[in-house]
């Protein structure tokens, strides 16, 4: 199987009835065809060069996928799919033929997501309609080279400064960084060494700001997709960009819960592919004259991988269905956990398994294996690593959130000797 024939076309495959309604699986259909012909062809020459597919950008925006999550007076979809469903769907389907591609729809809505739960609607209108366009694209600043899942760690300073802010610090990692026109960037208004949760606020900062610099990093996986540092040199920024909304970490984090579905649809769409790949290799190599795919020790494996993926499909759109309900707040924090947690997890055993399989094909560089492989292993450290995904369902096992006996007797104070 040469790596320009996989993965396996997946428009062939039937519909799962339980994840897509009749308007949401002609959608799904068309994002296949989309990406037919403007991704796949591309996909490995993505990876290959590392350089930003911006032909797949104008497309995406053409075809009005960057607007999915925007209301209608944000130049969102009126009609059909939309909201947060219609973008874990659409980057479901995209990562199946490029993980790039899939982190170009993620990113339309994780800069969007402080805006949209603590933005002004003059801030909401100035950055959100030309994001949704593909006029303008942003990025999300939050860890730093000390604070990435200690949140509280954040060390970036900002100090008013007449009737603005003034903001210095280092931002790291941030995914999009040399593409933005614009930083929604995390900062503390106190001392640092307080580590106050209440003090952390977001700002928005323009590009071509005065004390503004982007350094950005040679990836290894996701290639075609910038990872960068914000260096921030006493950047002046206006009062009118805080977003009022955003402040302390309850918010932030509220916020960021959101992207938990379609951070999650990025390692099914990825597990998908590596996994049709697989069972398509399988049934075309022989050993000693049967088929791969005929012998027990790797059928039961691929049976073993197909439950893993719906399991991670069923967690997926269950979250999406929390976040678009509005119920994404703390008592649902666990379970949105569950899907980044399983979905992502799952890429990385399916593709895992998938470079098992081709053998030593399967570990060449440029091959499909190896390279769903390599972009899956990433998917377990952004967005909340597994650990912090593991430490929230903890906590939503002890606070109740997570639990299966009766409602009168939920959470850890009912009986511990079983429903």
């Amino acid at each position: 199987m040469s790596p320009e024939a996989a993965p396996p076309e997946p428009a062939a495959a039937p519909r799962p009835a339980a994840m897509a309604s009749p308007e949401h699986a002609a959608f799904r259909a068309r994002l296949h065809a989309i990406a037919a012909d403007a991704v796949r062809p591309r996909a490995a020459a993505i990876d290959e060069t590392g350089r930003y597919p911006v032909d797949v950008y104008d497309r995406f925006a053409a075809e009005g996928l960057f607007a999915l999550t925007l209301p209608p007076e944000l130049g969102g979809p009126r009609t059909g799919p939309r909201g947060i469903v219609a973008l874990t769907h659409a980057t479901e389907v995209m990562a199946q033929y490029s993980s790039a591609a899939g982190l170009m729809l993620l990113l339309s809505r994780l800069p969007a997501a402080p805006l949209l739960a603590g933005g002004t609607p003059e801030q909401r209108r100035r950055l959100l309609v030309p994001l949704g366009a593909g006029r303008a694209r942003g990025a999300f600043c939050m860890s730093e080279p000390q604070a990435g899942s200690d949140v509280l760690g954040i060390a970036a300073r900002a100090e008013p400064d007449g009737g603005g802010w003034r903001l210095t610090g280092h931002k790291s990692w941030i995914s999009g960084a040399a593409e933005a026109d614009w930083y929604v960037v995390v900062a503390t208004t106190a001392d640092p060494a307080d580590r106050r949760a209440g003090a952390l606020r977001a700002f928005v900062v323009e590009r071509d700001a005065p004390g503004v610099a982007v350094r950005s990093h040679a990836r290894s996986s996701v290639r075609g997709m910038s990872l960068g540092d914000l260096l921030l040199d006493g950047v002046p920024v206006p009062g009118g960009a805080a977003l009022p909304g955003i402040d302390g970490l309850g918010p932030l984090l509220g916020a960021l819960a959101t992207m938990r579905p379609v951070v999650a649809a990025r390692g099914l769409g990825l597990a998908e592919a590596a996994l049709m790949a697989a069972v398509r290799y399988a049934g075309e190599r022989r050993v000693n004259g049967t088929a791969l795919i005929r012998q027990q020790g790797i059928r039961w494996e691929l049976a073993r991988a197909a439950a893993d993926v719906e399991a991670a499909r069923a967690l997926t759109y269950q979250a999406a269905g929390l976040v678009a309900a509005g119920t994404a707040g703390p008592e649902s924090a666990a379970r949105l956990a569950v899907a980044k947690l399983h979905a992502t997890e799952c890429a990385v055993r399916v593709s895992g398994l998938a470079t098992q399989i081709f053998g030593a094909a399967g570990a060449v560089a440029g091959h499909p294996a190896e390279r769903m492989y390599r972009d899956a292993r990433t998917l377990t450290v952004v967005e909340g690593t597994s650990e912090i995904q593991l430490d929230l369902i903890a906590r939503g096992l002890e606070r109740g959130h997570l639990w299966w006996g009766p409602p009168a007797a939920s959470g850890p104070a009912g009986p511990r000797d079983g429903p």
